[in-house]
């Protein structure tokens, strides 16, 4: 998955999740988890990813399918998303959510957020070292109705093949 926080990339991970199904690895419960248990959180993001990695092998491994509900804002996360696909032998695609900034900001103000989810929309890509992702995905524009959304997704999904996103 990939979208800004507030995009509703979460909502659409767990009902893609429960459509195909597949098991959602949310990035954010991750390292909420690791902010509360004191790490720092520099240190907090970093170690959930490569928790995030971790798990998703091992589910991988086990032949479940797996989505991952992190922003992928950073082209290392992409590429460490596709080795891992790879080396179990999976598909691997790319999903964004994306919508108006007004709706943005009504969500982050509206939502119960996790300790390492932000309350206001920031420019995410004017961190160092973060791009737009660049490779073939499927955009939605999540104002859409959820149930659209999930069908045309889980329809993209079933549709990737190994090797070919």
């Amino acid at each position: 998955m990939h979208g800004e926080p507030g995009s509703g990339k979460s909502t659409l991970a767990r009902a893609i999740g429960q459509m195909l199904p597949a098991v959602v690895i949310d990035k954010d419960a991750i390292s909420s988890a690791l902010l509360r248990s004191g790490i720092e959180p520099s240190l907090a993001g970093p170690a959930s990813y490569e928790t995030m990695r971790a798990l998703a092998g091992d589910l991988l491994e086990a032949g479940h399918s797996v989505v991952l509900d992190s922003p992928c804002g950073w082209s290392s996360i992409e590429e460490n998303g596709r080795s891992l696909a790879a080396r179990f032998g999976a598909a691997w695609a790319m999903v964004e959510t994306d919508c108006p900034e007004t709706v943005i900001d009504a969500r982050l103000a509206s939502r119960t957020a996790l300790a390492s989810q932000p309350r206001q929309r920031e420019n995410w890509y004017a961190r160092p070292g973060s791009e737009r992702p660049t490779c073939e995905r499927l955009v939605l524009n999540s104002t859409r109705p959820l149930d659209d959304l999930v069908g045309e997704a889980v329809r993209y999904l079933r549709g990737v093949t190994f090797g070919t996103n």
